[in-house]
Formats: C-alpha cells, sequence, structure tokens
C-alpha cells in the first residue's frame, strides 16, 4: 500500500490550501511594507543594485545556519576529541588491569610487599627487553 497517492480530491484541496498560504503571505508582506520601499530601488556605491526587500527571516536564517555551522564543528571536534581518548585510553586501562591482576596474583600465592615489587620490576626489565629487541630488529 502506497501511502503517497493523492486522490484527485486531496491534490485540490492541497493546491487550495497552498494558494490559500501564498495569498495570507502576500497579504501580510503588503501590511507590513512600509510605503517608501515601494519607491525606486537603492543604488549601491559600487554601481549595483541593492535588493527591494530586506527580510529578517532571512537574516534570521542566517544566523540560524552560522549557528547549525559552529554546533556541527563543535560536535566534530568532540567526537574526534572523543576517538583519540578512547585510543590513547584503552591501551592504558588494559594495561593497568593487567598490572593490577599480575600483582593480585602474586599476593594471592602468598608474595610479600617486597616480592611483589620485584615481580613488577623484572616485569619492566623484561618489557624494556622486547621494546630493545623489536627496535633492532626494525632498525636493521
Amino acid at each position: 500500500m502506497d501511502l503517497f497517492l493523492e486522490t484527485p480530491q486531496q491534490q485540490a484541496e492541497r493546491m487550495l490550501r497552498q494558494q490559500q498560504r501564498l495569498m495570507e503571505m502576500q497579504m501580510q508582506g503588503a501590511a507590513v511594507q512600509p510605503p517608501a520601499q515601494n519607491a525606486a530601488p537603492a543604488v549601491s556605491l559600487a554601481g549595483g543594485s541593492v535588493p527591494e526587500n530586506y527580510s529578517v527571516q532571512q537574516d534570521s536564517y542566517a544566523q540560524e545556519l552560522a549557528f547549525d555551522k559552529r554546533r556541527t564543528r563543535r560536535r566534530r571536534v568532540g567526537q574526534c576529541l572523543r576517538t583519540l581518548a578512547m585510543i590513547v585510553l584503552i591501551p592504558l586501562g588494559l594495561a593497568a588491569i593487567f598490572l593490577v591482576s599480575y600483582a593480585l596474583t602474586c599476593i594471592l600465592n602468598g608474595a610479600t610487599p617486597n616480592e611483589v615489587l620485584q615481580h613488577l620490576a623484572a616485569l619492566g626489565q623484561r618489557l624494556g627487553d622486547v621494546i630493545t629487541t623489536i627496535r633492532a630488529g626494525w632498525e636493521s
């Protein structure tokens, strides 16, 4: 079932509503415009003609567009910052969880605080050795 099909009666009603809106807008526009605007068009110093009818709606719409552009830019920047934070924070969080679980495992196996520190220092030393090996392989 296609909901977008119009019957001839609905189409006629829609056209009538559009014509009524157009008439109302023309009536309001004629009532709002001061008689001085119906005179000759203004000419700018550059020689070009300035539009006869200045619309507050156009100015308001331009302000809304500028606001929307700024809001969109802020959203994009915020999204980029969140993405970068996740790229950095997730590995750091995983490393912290690993270190805590390693220390707790040592404690559960009966290690003293000094032994836990020794195990963590040895783990750091092994990690440094792995990084040195990777760098040496990369440079050669």
